[in-house]
C-alpha cells in the first residue's frame, strides 16, 4: 500500500468505463475498507462507488476509468476518474435546487441525476476536480449515519496531472498477459458470448448433459469476473483499432475469483463436445482457441493464487511442446 499523500494510505484500481465493471469497483472499495477496519462504511460507500462508476460507465465517454480511496481518518474519500472532458461538469451534477430553495424528491429524479444525488445525500462532502485530460469525482464518507441536503458539487478546474499507479488490496491481484495474439483473442471472447446465449436457447432434452444448465452455468462463471474480462476486451479492442498483431494485456481482480476462472475452462470444454453433439450454429473451438484460453486460464490462476512470474504466449507454446 502507497502513501503519497502526506501519509494517507490510498488504492486505486484501472477498471473498463463499462457497467459491467461497477461490481469489481463495488468489490474493491468494500474489500478495501475491511483492509483498513472501516466495515461500518462498508454500505454508504458501495452506494457511493456504484453510482460514480455507472455514471463514468454510462456518460463520460471514456474506455477506461480509475477507481480510488484514500483513508482521510475518521473519513474516507472515495473517487472515479476518467476522460470526462467530453461531458460538461452540468451533466454529472445533481439539478439545482427549485425556486423557493426546494430540492426535487430523489425518486423523481432521472438515472444519473438520481445517483448523484444519493451521493450527495451520504456523502459529508464531494466535488469534481475537472483537469485538462481527465475529470474526477470525489465523495468523503464519515459514517457519522447523518443524511446531508442534496446539494451541488464543489468543482475545482486545474490543468493536467500525472497519471497515478494502481496499488490494491490485500486479497487483490494484478494478472498480465504477455504477447496476447489480438484478432484470436477478441475471437474467444465473441465465441464466449455467442455459446452462452446460444446454450440458453435451445432445446436440452437430446444427450445426458442439459446443454442449457450448462449455458447458465458458463454465465454464472462468467459474470462473477466479467469486470476483469472487460478490461481485457477493452485493452485487446484498442489494440486492434491501432493495428498490433499483439498486445500485453494487464488486468486486477480479487484472488478468490481465479477458482471461477478455472471452473469456467472446464465447462467451456466441456461446451465443445456438445456444439458437435447438439449440432450448434456456434463451433467448435479451434485448437488454436483451446489452447489460448488454457494459456490465459493459466495466467490467470497462477499469477492470482501464487503470484507466479507471467510467461509470454509464444514461449508457453513452445513449453507445452
Amino acid at each position: 500500500m502507497s502513501a503519497p499523500r502526506g501519509g494517507n494510505p490510498e488504492l486505486r484500481v484501472r477498471l473498463a468505463a463499462e457497467v459491467s465493471s461497477v461490481p469489481g469497483a463495488r468489490r474493491f472499495v468494500t474489500d478495501g475498507l475491511l483492509d483498513w477496519g472501516r466495515e461500518h462504511l462498508v454500505d454508504d460507500a458501495a452506494l457511493c462507488v456504484t453510482e460514480m462508476a455507472a455514471n463514468s460507465a454510462l456518460h463520460s465517454g471514456s474506455a477506461y476509468m480509475h477507481v480510488g480511496m484514500i483513508d482521510l481518518e475518521p473519513a474516507v474519500r472515495l473517487s472515479v476518474e476518467d476522460a470526462g472532458g467530453l461531458v460538461p461538469v452540468p451533466a454529472v451534477a445533481p439539478p439545482p435546487v427549485l425556486r423557493g430553495g426546494d430540492v426535487p424528491p430523489v425518486e423523481a429524479l432521472g438515472t444519473t441525476g438520481r445517483g448523484l444525488a444519493i451521493v450527495s445525500v451520504l456523502a459529508e462532502s464531494w466535488g469534481i476536480e475537472e483537469r485538462a485530460d481527465r475529470r474526477r469525482i470525489w465523495a468523503n464518507l464519515a459514517g457519522d449515519g447523518v443524511e446531508h441536503e442534496v446539494r451541488p458539487p464543489m468543482v475545482d478546474i486545474r490543468g493536467a496531472t500525472t497519471p497515478e499507479t494502481d496499488v490494491l488490496p490485500a486479497g487483490w491481484a494484478r494478472v498480465r498477459m504477455l504477447r496476447c495474439p489480438v484478432q484470436l483473442g477478441l475471437r474467444v471472447d465473441r465465441r464466449l458470448d455467442d455459446l452462452i446465449r446460444e446454450l440458453q436457447l435451445i432445446d436440452s432434452d437430446v444427450g445426458a448433459t442439459p446443454p442449457r444448465e450448462l449455458g447458465r452455468l458458463i454465465e454464472r462463471l462468467v459474470t462473477r469476473p466479467a469486470f476483469a474480462r472487460h478490461m481485457g476486451r477493452r485493452i485487446a479492442l484498442d489494440a486492434a483499432a491501432a493495428g498490433l498483431e499483439y498486445v500485453d494485456i494487464e488486468m486486477t481482480l480479487p484472488r478468490d475469483l481465479a477458482s471461477s476462472v478455472r471452473e469456467l475452462l472446464v465447462a467451456d470444454n466441456l461446451a465443445d463436445e456438445i456444439c458437435e453433439t447438439h449440432h450448434l450454429l456456434t463451433p467448435r473451438s479451434t485448437p488454436e482457441m483451446v489452447s489460448l484460453r488454457t494459456w490465459m486460464t493459466e495466467c490467470i490462476v497462477t499469477q492470482a493464487e501464487r503470484g507466479a512470474t507471467p510467461v509470454p504466449y509464444g514461449e508457453w507454446l513452445r513449453q507445452s511442446g
